[in-house]
């Protein structure tokens, strides 16, 4: 099935190999597929892979999403599965079903003829895409657990792999649209005459972008829209009466706006303009969320000063879908192929020549899109090119592609001669160069550029960066042996549990924090075996809800060693959603040498806080830089300035009560000893909380790293008014003492 995924084959043989493989790998005589249709939004029977009898009834059998309700009812679950019982569905009631001829059984265990087992097919985003049917087990019993598991898998991969062809055909229908884009691009210079040019462009939007119904509507003088060019419109067909500039103004609302054109809801369209008479009603209109519903598609039509001359009215897809974003990107391209007709009929104030069109056309693709010499010289680059490749049209023209690798430029060349031989290259896988020097995977499609006459001048080449679906690809081999290298390079226990609280997986770590092995743990329930008791309920209560404050905050609990000893533990939930169930990653960390560390450092910072308030000074600790902001200090100041000691703590509170006379002196040392770390040691003068004045001995000196480098100031203060005053008072008598002895 995984190779099935990858054959790119188109939808229908698909589905018949899908259901083939079902058949002959799991043992069923009858395999079914119900694709979903977007467009009626039902189910019809698509392949059925079994008895003649079988394909009479039921291909092509179409049932409504109300059809399956009952029978993908949860009673019917089982891993994945939906295992319909015999009598639990009245099947004459439920509108065409196959019943096999089988015999009677009294064995519980057998499979009955009512019995029926379906399988979803789920798209990446959950989106049901259809439904694996299978009836007639080969061993005539119900399928066991196992079994159901190895089909939900199969229906798994069938779902890629329809997804993948669904996505295929749409990209091949945007590819072709493009290239039918260039095609007209190319063809602007074949014709002067504007209803010409804009009968192709509507040709071409009807061809395609599949739209029966296509025109192209200008503004005339007197305000109103006429018709000058339509596709898929019979002749005296009601298509409304003309929509004035008023209200086509009215009609395109933002909230309407898709990549530049307007899809409007009928309902919204009819209330907007409410005074319109009934117009044109859509005959290929579809059923459901994603169906067309008779709604208004217009493409605003602007000249090169924005002013509004027309629009595009496109109508009946032909896949009765509202169109998606891609679509309407390229209708907006093909308007833009429109204007430039009327702007090479002088329908515009000003003429733009054929070629400034065509750039601007593919420099608005979202592909790169490139024009060669036959040589393999490049002769335009576009903007896309420059995106992708890294290299600007300046840097490229005129030389050989230069992102070709030297090792491919042979092959290159040699496609380049089958292009100038008038052959096509499509959907080419394969490498190209950035500028930076790093590889690109790109998807090419390429064909010859002709003159006037005929001849093959040049070729043309549309290259689509595949890198992202590439390495997603490769991301997904490698994904596994990433996450069993980081779970066993990290230092912390990393536990997998699942949404019933089962351990699914842990790492090297976890082995050697709880000593345990991993096949002691898996499957074992997280909480028993690794959490203690008084945290199990709270933690519980996570596991099951998976919400609530705890998912992905860090919390601490006491955890199990295998020898039933608690240790305290850092944990962390975090929440991982994945397609099918709930699991959870789960980080615990072993704390108790933390523990340790913080209760000594607790009881060495109580000693050194005892010892430095019984000493009869006062202690600080500062921050380096100014102004001074104390990060301590000791309860002895109150008693030596008045204030008490979260004063000191405000910055800029020391420098206000230094005295006016020491205040430029204490400053400057300060600055020096904050910029270096260099020892301060000053005496000066403080004014207490009373206005007296009191000297003090100030030493500070640099708490540093192991590198020697500051990180804090510490110091201590100490009262010196007494010496300071007996220096004072001893001065003069000395002097006295001097006097005689001079004379």
């Amino acid at each position: 099935m995984t190779r099935l995924v990858r054959t790119g084959a188109q939808l229908p043989e698909l589905l018949a190999e899908i259901a083939r493989t079902v058949s002959d790998s799991l043992g069923y005589r009858t395999v079914v597929i119900n694709l979903y249709r977007r467009e009626w939004n039902d189910f019809v029977v698509s392949t059925v892979h079994g008895s003649e009898e079988a394909r009479r009834v039921l291909l092509g059998e179409v049932q409504q999403v109300s059809d399956w309700e009952p029978l993908l009812d949860m009673r019917f679950l089982q891993r994945g599965a939906y295992v319909v019982p015999e009598g639990e569905i009245d099947w004459d009631e439920h509108g065409a079903s196959y019943k096999p001829d089988l015999p009677a059984s009294s064995d519980p265990n057998a499979w009955h003829a009512d019995d029926a087992l379906f399988a979803p097919m789920r798209g990446a985003d959950g989106q049901l895409l259809g439904v694996l049917s299978v009836d007639e087990p080969i061993s005539g019993r119900k399928p066991t657990g196992d079994e159901i598991d190895v089909l939900v898998a199969v229906s798994e991969h069938a779902a890629l792999a329809v997804e993948a062809a669904q996505e295929a055909a749409r990209a091949k229908a945007n590819r072709d649209a493009l290239e039918r884009l260039l095609a007209v691009s190319a063809s602007l210079n074949g014709s002067a005459d504007t209803n010409d040019l804009l009968e192709h462009v509507c040709t071409a939007i009807s061809d395609a972008l599949g739209f029966e119904k296509a025109a192209v509507q200008l503004l005339n003088g007197d305000g109103y829209h006429s018709t000058v060019a339509s596709v898929g419109f019979a002749e005296g067909e009601n298509n409304g009466a003309p929509i004035t500039a008023d209200q086509l103004e009215r009609l395109l609302q933002p909230e309407f706006d898709l990549a530049g054109c307007s899809l409007i809801p009928h309902a919204e369209a009819r209330r907007l303009l409410p005074e319109r008479p009934a117009g044109y009603r859509s005959v290929l209109d579809g059923r459901g969320p994603h169906a067309w519903d008779n709604d208004w598609l217009f493409v605003p039509l602007h000249d090169r000063r924005g002013r509004r001359i027309g629009y595009i009215w496109a109508d009946d897809p032909v896949d009765r879908l509202k169109p998606d974003l891609e679509r309407l990107t390229i209708l907006r391209a093909f308007a833009n192929q429109a204007t430039t007709a009327l702007e090479q009929a002088s329908q515009f104030e000003e003429i733009q020549n054929a070629y400034e069109h065509h750039r601007a056309v593919i420099d608005a693709s979202p592909v790169a899109i490139v024009d060669f010499e036959l040589d393999g010289r490049v002769r335009s680059w576009n903007a896309g090119a420059t995106e992708i490749f890294g290299w600007t049209a300046e840097e490229a023209i005129g030389r050989v592609s230069p992102t070709v690798p030297p090792d491919e430029l042979d092959f290159f060349l040699e496609n380049m001669a089958r292009i100038g031989d008038g052959l096509t290259v499509r959907d080419l896988d394969t490498r190209r160069l950035h500028r930076d020097g790093s590889s690109i995977d790109v998807s090419i499609s390429a064909g010859p550029i002709r003159d006037a006459h005929g001849t093959v001048i040049g070729a043309v080449a549309l290259l689509i960066d595949v890198t992202a679906r590439k390495r997603s690809e490769r991301a997904l081999v490698a994904s596994e042996s990433r996450k069993d290298a980081v779970l066993r390079a990290a230092l912390d226990a990393a536990v997998i549990v699942d949404h019933e609280g089962l351990i699914t997986e842990i790492n090297p770590a976890t082995e050697e924090t709880f000593g345990c092995t991993r096949a002691d743990l898996i499957g074992k329930r997280f909480l028993d075996v690794l959490v203690a008791p008084a945290y199990r309920e709270e933690l519980a209560a996570v596991l099951a809800s998976g919400t609530g404050p705890l998912i992905g905050s860090r919390v601490e609990i006491s955890a199990l060693r295998s020898d039933h000893r608690s240790f305290p533990a850092e944990v962390t939930i975090t929440r991982v959603d994945v397609s099918d169930r709930l699991l959870f990653a789960v980080s615990l960390r072993d704390v108790t040498k933390r523990r340790e560390r913080d209760e000594r450092l607790r009881e060495v910072e109580a000693k050194y806080r005892t010892l430095v308030e019984q000493v009869p000074f006062a202690t600080y600790v500062t921050e380096l830089g100014l102004p001074v902001r104390r990060r301590y200090m000791g309860p002895q100041i109150e008693s030596l300035l008045g204030f008490p000691a979260s004063s000191w703590l405000e910055p800029g509170f020391l420098m206000s009560r230094v005295h006016a006379e020491d205040h430029e002196r204490v400053l400057a040392e300060l600055e020096e000893t904050h910029a270096t770390g260099q020892e301060f040691r000053s005496e000066y003068r403080l004014i207490d909380a009373d206005g007296q004045v009191v000297w003090v001995l100030d030493e500070t000196a640099a708490v540093r790293d192991e590198e020697y480098r500051p990180l804090s100031l510490q110091g201590f203060l100490v009262d010196i008014t007494d010496r300071r005053r007996a220096d004072e008072d001893a001065t003069p008598a000395s002097l006295s003492a001097l006097l005689p002895a001079a004379r």
